[in-house]
C-alpha cells in the first residue's frame, strides 16, 4: 500500500515538473506578441531582440521571462546612437496574472550585462526621451498596456552606463556596476534597499576630472515617495576607495523638468591618507604601505534646484592640516602639508561660483613649494589670482611617490604670478592684468614604458609678461631628434581665455637630426623591421587654434626612407596647416626646394599642395624613394643618371602619408641631363621589330620635356630625342595601371637596320614606285612610325614605314622622297657653290693684298 502511494506522489511530482515546463510554452506567441505590441504602442525608437524564453520553474510561483540580446536604438538626432544594449533582461511575472490572460504584473527585473548610453544634446535633448506622446497614447487608451509594474527587487549585473550631458558640460562613467533594489513598489511610501559596488567610477565637469576610475561601495537606504517623487537619503554608507561619506537629504522632481535637492555630506573618518586614495598614481602604487598622516576634513552641502537654466547652491570644503606622506621604502617624504581650499555658490547662479584657494604649503624634503588660487565670475568675466613658487626636484617626487614604468629627474624652479579678468585681455588692457615671472628647467628627463620616446631637456627658461612669454635656451632631445630653439608666444592669455582665439607666436629652430619617421609614429619592432624595409607612417594632424612662424634649419632629416640634410626654410602654422616658404634641402644627390601646403582640414583625407624644384637629383635614387615615380615613370627602374625638374604638384594623401595616386594632379618640365636607359622591355620590343640591336640601349644627353599628371595617366608633350644619327620624336601617356600609349616618329639610318626591315622597307617603296609611275629609289634614311601600347612588362608595338599604300599617298611618299634627293643635291651644289666663291674671295683677298704691299714698298723706297 505504502509502495502505491509512493508511486503516486512521484508520478504527480513529475506531472507537475512536465507540467511546468509544458505551461510556459502555450504562453509564449502570446507574451511574445504582448511585448512587441506595448513596446511599439509607446516608444519612438528601434527595439530589437534575438530570442525570448519563459521559465516556470526556476521563478515559481511566477513565470520567467528571458529577453536576450536586447537593444534600442535613437531614431532622428539619436538615429546612430544606442540607448541600451542588454545581453539578458529577466522579468518575473505574477503568473496569475498571466492565466488571466490581463494585465501582467512585474514582480522583478535583472538586466545581465546592460551597456547604458544616455546622452543630452547642447540643445538639452534626450536621447532617453523615446515615449510617444500623449497624442498617441490618448488613441490607444482603448488598448491600456498589458504590463504594471509590481516591482519587489530590480537588479543590475556587470553593466555599464554613460551619462554624457553637452548641455552642462557633465560626463560620468560607471564601469563594472552591480546593483540591486528591494522594495515594494505597490505602495506610494516605501524603503528602497540599495547596494551598489562600481568598479571604476569617473566624473567630469567643466572638463575638469573630479573623480577619475574611483571604485565605489555604498549601501543606502532611501524613503520613496511615489506621489511626490521624493527620495529622502537615510543614514547610509557610501566608500571612494578608501574614503568613507556620508550623504544625507533628499531629491525631489516635481515636475518633468525640475530636481529639487537638499543634501549634506562629510567625511566619516578624517584621515590623509582615505583622501588621497582618490588619487589614481598614489592608489596604484602599493597604497597600502604609504604612511600618511596629519588632520584631514572634507564637507559639504548642495541645496536648490537643478534644470536646464540653473544648478542648486553648494559648497564643498576640504582642509589638511600638518601633513606628511611618505613611503617606508623611500628616502624622502613630502612634508609640513597645509591645504585650505573652498569652492562655493550662494544661489545656483554659476557665474557667482568661487574657488578659493588662500594658500597652500608643503615641501618636497626640504624644500619649499608655496602657493594660491582664486577664481570668480567665471562665465561672465573670470578673475584670476595665482601664484606658485618653489624649486622641485623631480626626481625626489618619485622617489616620495613611485611612478611604476616611469623615470622622471630634473629641476624646475618657478616664480609666477597672474592676476586680472579676463576683460582686460579682450580689450588688450594688458597693463591690468598682471603676469610676471619665470620657470627654468635644468636637465629635465622624461621616459618610460607608455612613453613613445625618451624626453630630455638639458635646459629651458620661459618668461612671462601680460602680453608674452618668451623662450630661451631651450635644447632639447626626443628620441635620436635634438633641438635648440627660442621665440616667444604672443597671446597666451587670450588663447587662455577664449576658446576661438589661435596661439601665435614666432620661434627660430635648429638641429643636428630630426628623425621624423621617430616623431610621427611608433618606433617598427626588431620583427617588424625584418618583415618590411619601410615602416608605416601615420596622419600628422596640424593642431588647430595655432598661428607660428617657425625659421628651422637642419643639418640632417631622417623622413620615410629619404636622407636629407642641410634642410632649411620657413615653416608657417595656420589653420590646420603647414605652409612651406623657400624650403630647400639636399637629399638623392640633389637639391629639392619647395614652397606650398600640407593641410589637415579634414584628418582623414590630408591633403598637401607644393610647388617643387629639383637640381640635378639621382634618377635611381628617386625612384627608390618616390612611389609615384615608380608607378608613373617605370623606365626610371632602368636609367642611371640625373635630373632637373620644376614641377606644381598636388594630391590626397591616405592614413599612411603616401599620395593617393588617382587624386595626383601635376605638371611641369624635366631636364634629363645626363641618363643611359638599358634593359627597358619596350626599348627592347622596337629594336627587336627593327633589327638593331643599337636600340635596345638608350643615351639621353640634356633631354627638356614638359609633363602633365591627371586622373592617374603621365601625359609627355613631344620631344625629341638623337643616338648614332637616329632621331626621335616621342610623345604619348602610361596610367598607374602600367598601361601605355606613345607615338615615336624616327628617321633612321638604314645602315641601322636589320635585313628584314630593310626588306620591307625595299617591297613598300617598290609598290610605291609601280602605283605612282615613278622609279624613285630610298634614301639612305627611313622614316618609321611606331605606336607603342600594352603594358611596360608586356609591350605591343605597330611599326609603319613611311606612308600607307593608297595611290595618293604613293604619290606623296615617292615625292617626299624625290624632295629629299632634291634637298640633298640642292645642298650638295650650294656647297660647291660656296666653295668656288671661298677660293675666289681668297684669290682676291691675296691679289689686293699683293697691290697693297707694293704700293707701300714703292713709298718707302721714294
Amino acid at each position: 500500500m505504502f509502495k502505491k502511494i509512493i508511486i503516486i506522489v512521484v508520478s504527480l511530482f513529475v506531472l507537475l515538473l512536465a507540467a511546468a515546463a509544458a505551461v510556459p510554452m502555450f504562453f509564449k506567441k502570446e507574451i511574445d506578441a504582448k511585448i512587441k505590441s506595448s513596446i511599439n504602442a509607446n516608444v519612438n525608437a528601434k527595439v530589437d531582440f534575438k530570442a525570448l524564453d519563459l521559465s516556470l520553474i526556476s521563478s515559481f510561483p511566477n513565470v520567467g521571462i528571458k529577453i536576450n540580446n536586447l537593444s534600442v536604438i535613437g531614431i532622428d538626432s539619436f538615429d546612430k546612437d544606442t540607448l541600451a544594449n542588454v545581453k539578458q533582461l529577466q522579468l518575473n511575472v505574477n503568473l496569475l496574472s498571466v492565466l488571466k490572460g490581463e494585465t501582467y504584473q512585474i514582480n522583478s527585473v535583472n538586466l545581465e550585462e546592460p551597456n547604458i548610453f544616455a546622452k543630452v544634446l547642447k540643445s538639452g535633448k534626450a536621447n532617453w526621451d523615446i515615449m510617444k506622446p500623449d497624442s498617441a497614447q490618448t488613441t490607444a487608451e482603448s488598448k491600456p498596456t498589458t504590463f504594471k509594474a509590481a516591482l519587489q527587487k530590480y537588479s543590475i549585473e556587470q553593466g555599464t552606463v554613460i551619462y554624457d550631458d553637452a548641455s552642462l558640460g557633465f560626463y560620468m562613467k560607471l564601469d563594472s556596476l552591480n546593483h540591486t533594489g528591494k522594495g515594494d513598489f505597490t505602495q506610494d511610501l516605501f524603503t528602497l534597499d540599495t547596494e551598489s559596488d562600481i568598479e571604476k567610477l569617473t566624473v567630469k565637469y567643466g572638463g575638469i576630472s573630479y573623480l577619475n576610475g574611483v571604485k565605489l561601495n555604498a549601501e543606502l537606504p532611501i524613503e520613496v515617495d511615489m506621489k511626490n517623487m521624493k527620495f529622502t537619503f537615510a543614514d547610509n554608507k557610501i566608500k571612494l576607495n578608501e574614503l568613507l561619506l556620508s550623504a544625507v537629504g533628499y531629491l525631489a522632481m516635481p515636475n518633468k523638468t525640475d530636481m529639487v535637492m537638499d543634501f549634506k555630506f562629510d567625511a566619516k573618518e578624517s584621515e590623509l591618507k582615505n583622501f588621497l586614495s582618490l588619487i589614481p598614481s598614489i592608489y596604484a602604487a602599493n597604497f597600502k604601505d604609504l604612511e600618511a598622516t596629519g588632520k584631514f576634513s572634507m564637507n559639504g552641502v548642495a541645496k536648490g534646484t537643478y534644470n536646464e537654466k540653473s544648478l542648486p547652491a553648494f559648497n564643498a570644503n576640504l582642509l589638511v592640516q600638518n601633513g606628511k606622506i611618505k613611503y617606508p621604502s623611500l628616502p624622502s617624504a613630502i612634508n609640513n602639508i597645509q591645504i585650505k581650499s573652498q569652492i562655493s555658490n550662494p544661489d545656483g547662479v554659476i557665474d557667482n561660483t568661487v574657488i578659493n584657494v588662500p594658500a597652500f604649503h608643503l615641501e618636497f624634503g626640504q624644500v619649499p613649494v608655496d602657493g594660491k588660487l582664486l577664481v570668480k565670475n567665471p562665465v561672465s568675466d573670470p578673475f584670476v589670482d595665482m601664484a606658485l613658487k618653489g624649486k622641485l626636484d623631480l626626481k625626489q617626487l618619485t622617489a616620495i611617490f613611485p611612478m611604476k614604468y616611469m623615470v622622471l629627474s630634473g629641476i624646475l624652479d618657478a616664480d609666477v604670478k597672474a592676476a586680472g579678468r579676463k576683460s582686460s585681455i579682450d580689450k588688450q588692457q594688458y597693463e591690468a592684468f598682471k603676469a610676471s615671472g619665470q620657470i627654468i628647467a635644468n636637465n629635465f628627463n622624461y621616459a618610460g614604458k607608455n612613453v613613445p620616446m625618451p624626453i630630455s631637456v638639458p635646459s629651458a627658461k620661459l618668461t612671462f609678461s601680460p602680453k608674452n612669454i618668451t623662450l630661451s635656451n631651450l635644447s632639447a632631445k626626443v628620441g635620436s631628434s635634438d633641438f635648440a630653439a627660442n621665440g616667444s608666444l604672443n597671446n597666451y592669455l587670450s588663447y587662455f581665455f577664449n576658446k576661438n582665439q589661435s596661439l601665435q607666436g614666432n620661434f627660430n629652430m635648429s638641429s643636428t637630426l630630426i628623425n621624423v619617421n621617430e616623431l610621427m609614429g611608433p618606433k617598427a619592432t626588431e620583427a617588424a623591421s625584418a618583415k618590411t624595409v619601410n615602416s608605416k607612417l601615420s596622419v600628422f594632424e596640424v593642431p588647430d587654434k595655432i598661428n607660428f612662424s617657425i625659421a628651422a634649419k637642419a643639418n640632417k632629416v631622417i623622413y620615410d626612407n629619404y636622407d636629407i640634410s642641410n634642410a632649411n626654410g620657413i615653416l608657417l602654422v595656420k589653420d590646420k596647416t603647414i605652409t612651406f616658404k623657400d624650403l630647400g634641402m639636399n637629399m638623392l644627390d640633389g637639391r629639392l626646394r619647395m614652397n606650398g601646403t600640407y593641410a589637415t582640414l579634414n584628418p582623414k583625407k590630408p591633403r598637401i599642395d607644393v610647388d617643387f624644384g629639383i637640381d640635378k637629383m639621382n634618377i635611381q635614387k628617386a625612384f627608390q624613394a618616390f612611389n609615384t615615380i615608380k608607378l608613373l615613370a617605370p623606365v626610371a627602374k632602368y636609367a642611371k643618371g640625373s635630373f632637373s625638374t620644376d614641377l606644381k604638384y598636388n594630391s590626397d594623401l591616405d592614413e599612411n602619408m603616401m599620395p593617393v595616386y588617382s587624386s595626383i594632379n601635376a605638371e611641369g618640365l624635366t631636364n634629363i641631363i645626363q641618363a643611359m636607359i638599358d634593359g627597358f622591355e619596350p626599348l627592347n620590343k622596337l629594336a627587336s621589330s627593327l633589327s638593331s640591336d643599337k636600340l635596345k640601349k638608350l643615351e639621353l644627353n640634356n633631354v627638356i620635356t614638359k609633363f602633365k599628371i591627371k586622373d592617374g595617366r603621365l601625359n609627355v608633350a613631344p620631344f625629341d630625342i638623337k643616338k648614332d644619327g637616329i632621331v626621335m620624336n616621342v610623345q604619348g601617356s602610361n596610367g598607374l595601371d602600367q598601361t601605355m600609349d606613345y607615338d615615336l616618329a624616327m628617321n633612321v639610318p638604314r645602315a641601322m637596320l636589320g635585313a628584314k626591315a630593310n626588306e620591307t622597307v625595299n617591297t613598300m617603296l617598290g609598290k610605291l614606285n609601280s602605283k605612282a609611275g615613278t622609279n624613285v629609289s630610298m634614301s639612305d634614311n627611313v622614316k618609321v612610325n611606331a605606336v607603342l601600347g600594352g603594358t611596360f612588362l608586356k609591350p605591343t608595338i605597330n611599326l609603319k614605314y613611311g606612308i600607307a599604300d593608297a595611290k595618293a599617298s604613293a604619290k606623296e611618299a615617292v615625292n617626299s622622297v624625290i624632295a629629299e634627293k632634291k634637298a640633298e643635291l640642292q645642298t650638295k651644289a650650294q656647297a660647291k657653290i660656296d666653295t668656288v666663291k671661298a677660293k675666289a674671295t681668297e684669290k682676291v683677298k691675296d691679289a689686293i693684298a699683293d697691290k697693297l704691299n707694293n704700293l707701300f714698298k714703292k713709298k718707302n723706297n721714294n
